[in-house]
């Protein structure tokens, strides 16, 4: 059994690596005008980190919760995670626009045009 674990954590950790870890820093990285780049990454990483420590001290509180676990066997945390994860493929297929094959002026340009006509509207 425990190897069976050991496969699956380091399966978790290898498609991570592969997919959502690094995207969040390119995202990070290609989203804010240039001028503003550093300060911005600055602060939304210091969100990003808050939110990681929030995560890591609310799931071992949910999980010795004896009510909870009576009624989800340990799930309750995973359900919570979950619903947020769906939450946020939402926004990122609603508000995050395509960046491959673009170039950061690019990107920049339409961040420019998309606020001036947000602004144009009543």
């Amino acid at each position: 059994v425990s190897t069976w674990v050991l496969v699956f954590i380091l399966s978790y950790i290898a498609c991570f690596a592969l997919s959502v870890g690094p995207v969040t820093w390119v995202i990070l990285s290609e989203i804010f005008p240039t001028a503003l780049r550093g300060r911005a990454v600055s602060i939304a990483t210091f969100f990003l980190w808050s939110a990681n420590a929030v995560v890591t001290f609310t799931f071992s509180k949910m999980r010795e919760d004896a009510w909870l676990l009576e009624r989800f066997h340990g799930a309750f945390p995973y359900y919570i995670y979950a619903s947020f994860c769906v939450v946020l493929l939402l926004v990122v297929i609603v508000l995050v626009p395509e960046t491959k094959g673009r170039s950061l002026e690019e990107i920049e340009s339409f961040w420019r045009r998309d606020s001036r006509d947000s602004d144009d509207e009543p």
